[in-house]
């Protein structure tokens, strides 16, 4: 079914969420260092792109925070409250991973504080409305890449099932506050050219900097030069779960002028995954 803009408009404003202290039932010390299909390159991206998340969080409620008073609408101020709760929550659950992946020999909490850096750099110098146009291309990216963690399982069959749920947590409410940054920027006048536009910076940035942590991940478990790591990167991204041909069409969906995030329903999603879970105290 195809959905309008005006549709996914009232889907977005119609979305009802609040963050979850989630109780996962198991410490990360539990894990093999090799928890993703005992794959020394699927479970290294995945650490390192964990390592990003809680000053990217961060940065993130900076930039909604920094909006939030040209919002008049309020449903989207609810939104934005519970926005900043689960946001502030995936940041302390992932940082709890960096310092066990610290334990294990990886610069985890260095990366952080690299991070930190640049989140206040950007604070400083970058204008609150062009911080708002990343977050919201970050945001399509994690929405992306949450629906397929939600729905493909050949991205997530191999991995340990005690983390799978915390990345499966992750991505159900990153999949319910999808549309909340992007209603913010338009409320706030944020136009069509600066939404891309940071996509497109965004998206070479991104992509370097997770590949950069990644790499140096391999590097310090002697596998970086190995074709064993290579073969499993070119399966991982073109074969299977071939994850870049798969998110490519949407990836492309958010420089169309009438792009909104909800275009892509899957409300249904949200649903299942409440009720086959209450392991968690609603804040």
């Amino acid at each position: 079914m195809t959905i309008t803009q005006t549709q996914a408009r009232e889907i977005s404003a119609g979305i009802q969420f609040h963050g979850r202290k989630m109780d996962f039932g198991f410490e990360f010390e539990e894990l093999p260092r090799y928890w993703y299909g005992n794959d020394a390159f699927k479970s290294t991206l995945m650490n390192a792109l964990s390592c990003l998340f809680l000053e990217g969080e961060r940065l993130f409620i900076d930039a909604v925070r920094d909006n939030q008073h040209l919002v008049t609408d309020e449903r989207l101020k609810t939104q934005v409250k519970n926005f900043i709760k689960q946001e502030a929550i995936h940041g302390h659950e992932h940082h709890q991973l960096s310092e066990y992946l610290d334990t294990l020999g990886y610069p985890a909490t260095k990366v952080e504080e690299q991070e930190r850096a640049v989140r206040l750099l950007l604070k400083k110098y970058v204008p609150a409305k062009d911080r708002l146009a990343i977050t919201c291309a970050v945001e399509h990216f994690t929405a992306m890449l949450a629906h397929q963690m939600l729905t493909n399982t050949e991205l997530t069959d191999e991995m340990d099932p005690r983390i799978r749920e915390m990345w499966k947590w992750h991505a159900i409410e990153e999949t319910e506050h999808k549309g909340v940054c992007f209603d913010v920027y338009e409320a706030a006048g944020g136009g069509y050219w600066k939404r891309v536009l940071h996509m497109a910076t965004i998206t070479m940035s991104f992509v370097i900097r997770l590949s950069t942590v990644q790499a140096y991940f391999l590097w310090k478990d002697k596998q970086l030069f190995k074709w064993s790591t290579w073969k499993s990167a070119f399966r991982f991204y073109w074969k299977t779960p071939a994850l870049i041909p798969t998110i490519w069409k949407e990836y492309k969906d958010y420089y169309r002028r009438d792009f909104h995030p909800w275009e892509h329903d899957n409300r249904e999603l949200l649903e299942g995954w409440e009720a086959e879970h209450d392991n968690y105290k609603a804040v």
